[in-house]
């Protein structure tokens, strides 16, 4: 089976500190994966690499057998959420989780009923009307998600 993400001694240096060294791994699709480390061990890093925030030093990275590299951010099948949510207070629950789907051009209709869907995923159903303001720090987390 492809990997869903695959990093082959991935390297990411800024100068001379080396944010991430030699990485190798293989993350199934689907599969529930966490990194862990102290503060500064290249987590984030590692992430933004997915994401195409930014380019392996060395390396190779592949999204889905596809190469990643020079693939930019909204070309890659990834979404990333980082723990400084930001939601658009001028937007609605329902707006700001199909804001995602809206710019890729789904169709109004579909963007509501997979609005509706997430939010019953993360057990914020009848939120979709309220503002971002309207919510807990942790209800705004699970919109963020």
């Amino acid at each position: 089976m492809t990997p869903a993400v695959s990093f082959q001694r991935v390297s990411r240096h800024f100068g001379s500190m080396r944010a991430v060294d030699d990485v190798t791994l293989d993350i199934a699709p689907g599969e529930f994966f966490a990194m862990l480390g102290p503060s500064g061990s290249g987590k984030t890093t590692c992430l933004r690499l997915i994401a195409g925030f930014e380019q392996p030093t060395y390396g190779h990275i592949e999204i889905f057998g596809e190469t990643a590299e020079g693939l930019p951010p909204y070309r890659r099948n990834v979404n990333t959420v980082f723990q400084d949510y930001a939601l658009f207070p001028h937007m609605t629950v329902g707006e700001n989780v199909a804001y995602g789907l809206m710019i890729k051009g789904m169709a109004r209709a579909d963007r509501e009923v997979k609005a509706a869907a997430a939010l019953a995923m993360v057990k914020l159903e009848g939120f979709g009307d309220r503002r971002p303001s309207q919510l807990s720090g942790g209800q705004r987390q699970r919109v963020a998600l």
